[in-house]
């Protein structure tokens, strides 16, 4: 009888240390995040951003890095703090939690008009684009900053000139494909022609972000006479249907595409992308030292321009 509770005894220990055992194990496993933290992610391509944590997400990560920020696609990352970015975390409460703006808007996919129903910019034709991601606001230059410390990039042009390098001003001039780079490694890609059409004129087509009538007040143009890039997002009555600012003035946007003038004439009905090759790039929207210009209006550019009233903003698809 004694030996038997003796057993049942043991056997009892046993089974609650190794209930004990599992949850301790259970509690590691699990990472807690909380911003503020030091966090250091080793990219699938090699390298290494350290920053202190902004917020956590089941998709990317977001970090204050020196002056700037970073954001991440966890797609991208092999590891965080030396953990799996897919591996659950457990976000502490901490009181009543900050709204906080997002980065980009969800652009609905689906068909819409595009082009002008006169001048160079015709014909309008019908055209089907997938569900797409876009930056609300043009990219600034304390995000540019962040790529340039964690790549060892060289500074565009103007980024020692006082006129154009506050950091909550666009960056300006970029070649094409140094904002390409800048939007692959941030997971994204410049928006193509169609996509950046559809999020500046929304699914009602209207001539420009806000309507089909000027409103001076609603961007940043020639007509402003502010003589500068403004701070992205200073123009809230120039605010598209779609929620992006500054898609008309302010500067003038990189796409994606090859420039044609004829392509209109025979474009792809779904995801156009432009022509296969060119020796000019499409920029869109206009900027602060030309007059206004609506929302169809295109212009070749070569790619390896770079002038201080030329940015650009990121897109990805859902």
């Amino acid at each position: 009888m004694i030996l038997k509770q003796l057993f049942c005894t043991c056997f009892a220990c046993l089974v609650l240390a190794g209930l004990y055992s599992e949850t301790i194990q259970a509690q590691t496993d699990v990472a807690t995040l909380t911003p503020g933290d030091r966090i250091e992610i080793v990219l699938k391509a090699g390298r290494t951003v350290i920053g202190s944590l902004i917020r956590d997400s089941p998709t990317r990560v977001e970090l204050r890095v020196g002056s700037g920020k970073v954001r991440i696609y966890k797609i991208n990352i092999k590891t965080i703090n030396g953990r799996s970015p897919f591996e659950k975390t457990r976000l502490p409460v901490r009181g009543p939690v900050e709204e906080v703006v997002p980065d980009e808007v969800l652009i609905p996919g689906g068909e819409y008009r595009m082009g002008d129903s006169q001048g160079k910019d015709r014909p309008v034709h019908k055209v089907h684009v997938d569900s797409f991601y876009i930056d609300k606001y043009e990219l600034t230059n304390a995000e540019y900053r962040v790529y340039l410390e964690q790549t060892s990039k060289p500074a565009p042009k103007y980024w020692e000139n006082a006129k154009y390098n506050g950091s909550d001003q666009p960056v300006v001039g970029v070649t094409w494909e140094e904002a390409m780079n800048y939007c692959q490694w941030a997971g994204k890609r410049l928006p193509t022609e169609a996509e950046w059409e559809l999020a500046a004129r929304g699914r009602d087509g209207t001539l420009y972000p806000w309507g089909d009538v000027q409103s001076l007040p609603a961007t940043n143009t020639r007509e402003s006479k502010e003589g500068r890039p403004q701070p992205v997002g200073s123009y809230a009555a120039g605010i598209s249907s779609t929620g992006l600012y500054d898609m008309s003035g302010n500067v003038w946007e990189w796409t994606y595409d090859w420039y044609d003038k004829d392509y209109y004439q025979d474009s792809p009905y779904s995801n156009p992308r432009g022509p296969d090759s060119g020796k000019e790039k499409v920029i869109r929207g206009g900027g602060w030292n030309i007059s206004m210009v609506d929302m169809a209006f295109r212009r070749p550019e070569k790619p390896s321009q770079r002038y201080s009233a030329l940015g650009f903003r990121c897109a990805r698809l859902k």
